[in-house]
């Protein structure tokens, strides 16, 4: 049996309005579901426990990547199927699987599709599936609240961007890789599983979700015009070909600063050390 877990908020209500179609879909395959819409913050979470717990199949996400994300830390590390009904204001994550745009023919793809094992990130204690970082995205994620109003996809964030040019400040940090620690003075620092964040730019367009490896990317400090110039390079990916940008791999890696807020897959915390790992095929999806 399949657990629907459906966010009526996502994307401004298009969670709601979507799930009826969603039913339908596992109807015409015979498949077998119960359905749980979620009433508040972190009740995805509780019921992914619930589904592990119960021995379910699979999960149907019907909302954004907050709402994968709630369910992601709801499984903690536990093996799990996911199925994506992408309807929240960026559906970033599910970029990088090449669905139909269609959120129920993305699905309808899923449902024929094959089993593929994908990595899963850890900070601390939560667990992301797409990108993690901090400096001036958190600020664009901070101010794109105010403007998702105005649409979906790319436009809050790039009136986001706006906004946080005017309060940004570079972040000094300490980062530790294999063993080894330095500081530097970041712009911005991407740890990704996933490429996409921000309704469709690529911090991380390297990354592979299956490869056992993060792609770390950050940007030396600079003034407020330069990073002008790197964020139009930014959206599309080739901030990366730019000599303030810095690109490697790892497993693990150590962030700290004092007082910073982390990003992981849109959702902000506050917190003065990240510790990442990655578990390797920690999760599966289905894929055309």
């Amino acid at each position: 049996m399949l657990l629907i877990i459906s966010n009526p908020t996502s994307g401004s209500g298009a969670g709601a309005a979507i799930l009826q179609r969603v039913k339908d879909a596992l109807d015409e395959r015979g498949l077998a579901y119960r359905s749980e819409t979620t009433q508040r913050a972190g009740q995805a979470s509780e019921l992914a426990d619930l589904a592990v717990r119960e021995q379910m199949e699979g999960i149907v996400c019907v909302g954004g990547d907050g709402t994968i994300f709630e369910i992601v830390n709801g499984l903690a590390g536990r093996f799990m199927t996911l199925y994506f009904v992408p309807c929240g204001t960026g559906n970033d994550f599910v970029r990088v699987l090449n669905l139909p745009k269609d959120p129920i023919e993305a699905l309808r793809a899923q449902l024929g599709g094959k089993p593929r094992a994908i990595d899963v990130g850890r900070v601390n204690e939560r667990y992301f599936l797409n990108v993690s970082g901090c400096g001036f995205d958190v600020e664009v994620l901070r101010q794109a609240v105010r403007f998702k109003k105005y649409g979906k996809e790319l436009l809050p964030y790039l009136l986001g961007i706006l906004a946080a040019l005017r309060l940004f400040k570079p972040l000094d940090i300490e980062l530790t890789v294999d063993g080894r620690t330095e500081k530097r003075a970041v712009t911005i620092i991407s740890v990704g599983n996933g490429r996409y964040f921000g309704g469709g730019m690529m911090p991380a367009p390297h990354a592979e979700i299956d490869d056992g490896l993060f792609d770390v990317i950050y940007v030396d400090k600079i003034n407020r015009p330069t990073i002008l110039r790197l964020l139009s390079r930014f959206i599309k990916g080739k901030h990366v070909d730019m000599p303030i940008t810095h690109e490697f791999r790892c497993r693990t890696l150590t962030i700290r600063c004092p007082g910073m807020t982390v990003n992981m897959d849109g959702e902000l915390w506050d917190m003065d050390e990240a510790r990442y790992e990655l578990l390797p095929g920690a999760a599966q999806i289905m894929l055309p």
